[in-house]
């Protein structure tokens, strides 16, 4: 009979890690819910995304019906993940005195799961819920387009393109409209990343603003107000920082060394194609606009001096150009936040950037507008 009492009182100690009332927390911060599918125990890591690194906070073992609860240590108000594997996992955001409900597939984290209780959380799933509905209708419209191409089937082709681009725009609207929403929250500092932050830069300022108070000491914080500073540098009407480079026989020079009255500074490379499809719209504005004060200054991120040259020659480019032959590990990279190419930044003799990345016909109205009539 004892050991039959004893029995029972170790069942009910190795199950009483499913009432919510055994669990505790230093940071009043509770996590609990069920995993639908379990065939045994599952360790799921609950994880905090910091700025630079991924730490572990605490680990979820279910009972055998997929049932967990925790009392994590969460200090700091952020995002978070519940993982399996790295393609098994959803993104959370936690604070301090939390309740997160969770329920989901153990199988498909992502693509089952419902959240209650953590008004951030809920909030970050219904962005998701956004971008992942834009994701699945972009890729059917890939596939139109592709089938349309393969049959070479024209008009087919510019309906599905026509539809991506509508999609692009309400999908643009429904995110701004979210942040606009929604700037003291921090999911809101997911969906600014999802826009383009020169046009949207007033939101990404915003969202700045919203988030300060709850996260002003924090690295993820400091490093987004860094990005906000850098993009503030290369926006029109500031300033543009020069920078030493060497030109094609190897002669060191700044980049305003050959500025004009107007200069646009072409960051391209000759294994380009779009830049190098761009080039005679550059050469036609260059002849041109050259007698009344417009100058191009070409910066190359390519990597072979030889090509470079070649491309200059071929393309008929004929202003100054200048590179440090680092390609993607140029310093002009960093310097002027260039992620992809072609790109350029239209400035004033004395530096002040007028406009970006214009091309084409843009490029010819806007050198109209400023030289014309001088």
């Amino acid at each position: 009979m004892k050991n039959f009492v004893w029995l029972v009182l170790s069942l009910i100690i190795l199950f009483s890690g499913c009432s919510e009332k055994s669990v505790t927390s230093p940071t009043g911060t509770i996590v609990k819910g069920k995993l639908e599918g379990i065939t045994g125990n599952e360790i799921v890591l609950l994880q905090e995304l910091q700025a630079r690194s991924i730490v572990t906070v605490d680990t979820i073992l279910t009972d055998q019906k997929g049932n967990f609860i925790i009392g994590p240590n969460v200090p700091n108000y952020g995002f978070y993940r519940l993982f399996i594997d790295n393609k098994n996992f959803i993104n959370v955001i936690l604070s301090p005195n939390d309740t997160l409900n969770v329920y989901a597939q153990v199988s498909d984290l992502e693509g089952t799961y419902s959240v209650e209780g953590s008004k951030e959380t809920v909030l970050l799933k219904s962005f998701n819920d956004i971008m992942n509905a834009y994701v699945d209708k972009m890729d059917s419209l890939n596939q139109l387009m592709q089938t349309a191409q393969a049959q070479q089937d024209v008009q087919a082709y510019q309906i599905a393109y026509s539809a991506q681009m509508q999609l692009n725009g309400t999908t643009g609207d429904r995110v701004r409209a979210f942040v606009k929403e929604n700037t003291s929250m921090l999911a809101s500092l997911s969906a600014v990343q999802k826009l383009d932050p020169e046009g949207d830069f007033e939101l990404l300022v915003a969202v700045a603003e919203g988030l300060k108070p709850k996260m002003g000491e924090q690295q993820l914080y400091a490093d987004y107000v860094a990005r906000i500073e850098q993009l503030k540098k290369l926006m029109p009407g500031s300033i543009l920082q020069d920078i030493t480079l060497e030109d094609p026989k190897g002669n060191r020079g700044t980049l305003f060394a050959s500025m004009g009255k107007i200069t646009l500074i072409d960051f391209w490379a000759s294994w380009c194609k779009p830049c190098r499809a761009e080039n005679p719209n550059i050469v036609l504005a260059h002849n041109k606009y050259r007698d009344k004060g417009f100058q191009v200054v070409g910066v190359s991120l390519d990597k072979e001096a030889e090509a470079w040259r070649a491309a200059i020659e071929a393309d008929k480019l004929n202003w100054p150009h200048l590179s440090d032959l680092k390609a993607w590990q140029s310093a002009v990279c960093v310097e002027y936040n260039i992620s992809s190419i072609p790109a350029n930044f239209l400035v004033a003799a004395d530096g002040t950037i007028l406009a970006k990345n214009l091309r084409g016909e843009a490029l010819q109205v806007k050198l109209e507008e400023l030289l014309g009539g001088s």
